[in-house]
């Protein structure tokens, strides 16, 4: 099945329908999602992004992340993709978003990205796409932020950017 995202301007207005190729290609926006998942003691948790991913393979990100569809909500594409790469269905809260810019190589990423934010239980057992991701691992936030500063380059851009928005 063919990708059809909505192609936005940097105000989040729309502008087209295509896929991230094109996306990429022409430095358009997406609107795109990042689900921050804490347990009880306040941790966060971390997926390793499969090899087979074609931007930040084997880099540690969010719990979740993904693009919004043609037509679907962003809260919508919050619970999707965090169904779809761990397997769980937690409650989720907005709480912020940002406009990311990142050029690797000749793709021109262009992002908006709405945060999302649940609490599990870190007992829960997660059922991993192994296409999307490669594992799992919890963090306290002060060793979250110490890795970030040290081995930036383990961590995708936009989990940086993330934890320095919003838990900073």
């Amino acid at each position: 099945m063919t990708e059809r995202l909505t192609l936005v301007d940097e105000n989040d207005q729309p502008i087209g329908v295509g896929d991230r190729k094109e996306a990429w290609a022409n430095g358009y926006y997406t609107r795109n999602i990042r689900v921050v998942l804490r347990d009880q003691n306040g941790r966060f948790l971390s997926q390793k992004r499969s090899m087979k991913k074609s931007t930040f393979p084997g880099m540690w990100t969010v719990a979740a992340s993904g693009h919004v569809d043609e037509g679907e909500a962003w809260d919508e594409a919050a619970r999707r993709e965090t169904k779809e790469e761990i397997g769980i269905s937690p409650d989720l809260k907005l709480i912020g978003d940002f406009t990311f810019k990142n050029d690797e190589g000749d793709k021109k990423i262009r992002q908006i990205i709405h945060v999302y934010e649940g609490i599990i239980d870190s007992s829960i057992q997660f059922d991993l796409e192994e296409d999307e991701v490669e594992a799992t691992k919890w963090y306290e936030l002060d060793e979250l932020k110490s890795l970030m500063l040290k081995t930036p380059d383990e961590f995708t851009p936009s989990f940086r950017e993330t934890v320095s928005r919003f838990y900073g």
